[in-house]
């Protein structure tokens, strides 16, 4: 009996250290930065997502609202950031600009974790 409740212990501290912080980032542990392009052939915007989380995540999905010089919404569309990122790394993203749009609303609204979380240290 006492091997028993010994492992069952075991166990229940393994369990609980693994158990900690291990909730995926919220959609706040990302910054976007970005960039107007101005070519007279294909206006577009370039950006940065930057992952504040201890997480490797990939197939980022970002949501652009474009708007107007009242900050009305013009138009939405959808975009990828590059590969995977890291915790504390950044990748890049390129999309077509919004036809009408003077400035852009854009947030992250999906991902997939790969790993983690990572210890503090690590990063």
């Amino acid at each position: 009996m006492k091997v028993l409740g010994f492992g069952l212990a075991l166990m229940l501290m393994a369990t609980g250290a693994s158990g900690q912080d291990q909730r995926p980032p919220a959609p706040e542990a990302f910054r976007v930065r970005w960039q107007q392009e101005t070519d007279p052939v294909s206006p577009r915007i370039e950006g940065r997502v930057h992952n504040d989380s201890r997480f490797r995540v990939t197939d980022v999905r970002l949501q652009v609202d474009g708007l107007d010089a009242g900050s009305r919404p013009v138009g939405r569309t959808f975009a990828w950031a590059f590969g995977d990122i890291a915790p504390g790394e950044d990748t890049s993203f390129v999309i077509e600009a919004v036809p009408g749009a003077v400035t852009y609303q854009i947030t992250v609204v999906s991902y997939d974790v790969v790993s983690g979380p990572m210890p503090l240290e690590a990063r």
